[in-house]
């Protein structure tokens, strides 16, 4: 076997190693701002999130303006009826969770704890609102989960828009952007 064939051959099965290790591409959906419409198609219930992002970019040497909202969270504010929360990237999808003390409340007037997980896609502007509760009630209640669809519809701008990109860094090496 001859040297160029070796480095042919090598070239050849790194290339194939690297792109069996590949994953699949996750695509990145968009960080929501604005106000939005709630609806839970199921029952009717409807109101209104204000969504704001906060993000901070993680990648690059800040030699260049930064675009991509890398390491974003959605900070969810909603109406009585359902929690707002922070919600971040999880498995291709926007979530967050809440706790409420007393979520369910027993024959004899003792609360239960409920557990309710919010996830939705701003690509299709649907989501899931998952509540769950151990069993409790002295036994009159099992454990409980019940998930319920919404939708999400854009209804218009923060009343203070938010001013994300680029951020503006100060000149020279490391540096502090705002």
């Amino acid at each position: 076997m001859t040297t160029l064939t070796r480095v042919i051959a090598a070239a050849v099965l790194a290339l194939g190693a690297a792109v069996g290790a590949a994953g699949p591409a996750q695509a990145d959906q968009q960080a929501l701002e604005g106000v939005y419409t709630y609806t839970q198609p199921e029952n009717g219930l409807t109101g209104e999130w204000t969504i704001f992002p906060s993000c901070v970019p993680t990648v690059g040497d800040l030699r260049e303006p930064l675009y991509l909202p890398v390491g974003c969270r959605l900070h969810v504010q909603a109406f009585p009826g359902v929690k707002g929360g922070d919600a971040v990237m999880t498995n291709g999808v926007w979530a967050y969770d809440t706790t409420i003390a007393d979520g369910v409340t027993c024959s004899d007037g003792s609360p239960l704890q409920l557990t309710e997980i919010y996830e939705f896609n701003t690509d299709t502007m649907t989501g899931t609102r998952t509540a769950t509760h151990p069993p409790g009630c002295n036994g009159e209640l099992p454990a409980t989960m019940i998930r319920t669809p919404f939708t999400l519809a854009y209804k218009g701008p923060l009343n203070t828009p938010v001013d994300r990109y680029p951020l503006i860094c100060e000149p020279g090496g490391l540096r502090r952007c705002f």
